[in-house]
């Protein structure tokens, strides 16, 4: 019997393997999470390098101040990741553990109501989904930038 419903036992064998499936999807986001990165330090050089065009500012400084929040959105998805195949290889027993532990660490208040792995793993996606439209968006303007250089 799947635990997505609840947390009063351990994860079984079908639950393990979409958190197994879901770390690898999110340690996938290094590719994105790379490209920002990289965007980030093209339009950085460019400010060093040269002084951008007025018509480039605005996208310039788009890309800088998503910098910050792109690496923020990196970090939680390689915690998520790692968390998801710790549930997967049972380091972590249930969600129930695994709630424990983030409350005791100060990561995450202890929820009133339970979240199920299937809410969990919907955030996940939510999360990474906006992580792709923040680096996506990074790129594009430092494509855009560079072209107005």
């Amino acid at each position: 019997m799947s635990t997505t419903s609840g947390l009063e036992s351990g994860l079984d064998t079908q639950d393990r393997a979409r958190c197994a499936v879901m770390a690898r999807w999110l340690g996938a986001s290094s590719a994105p999470g790379t490209m920002a990165l990289g965007a980030a330090l093209v339009i950085a050089f460019g400010c060093v390098v040269q002084a951008w065009r007025e018509d480039a500012i605005a996208i310039v400084l788009l890309v800088l101040v998503l910098t910050p929040l792109e690496r923020y959105l990196a970090l939680r998805l390689r915690f998520d990741a790692g968390l998801f195949a710790d549930l997967a290889d049972g380091r972590i027993a249930d969600l129930a553990a695994l709630d424990a532990g983030l409350a005791m660490l100060g990561v995450r208040k202890t929820p009133q109501r339970p979240r199920t792995l299937d809410d969990r793993l919907a955030g996940s996606r939510r999360l990474w989904r906006f992580h792709a439209v923040v680096a996506a968006l990074m790129a594009v303007g430092t494509g855009i930038a560079v072209v107005f250089a």
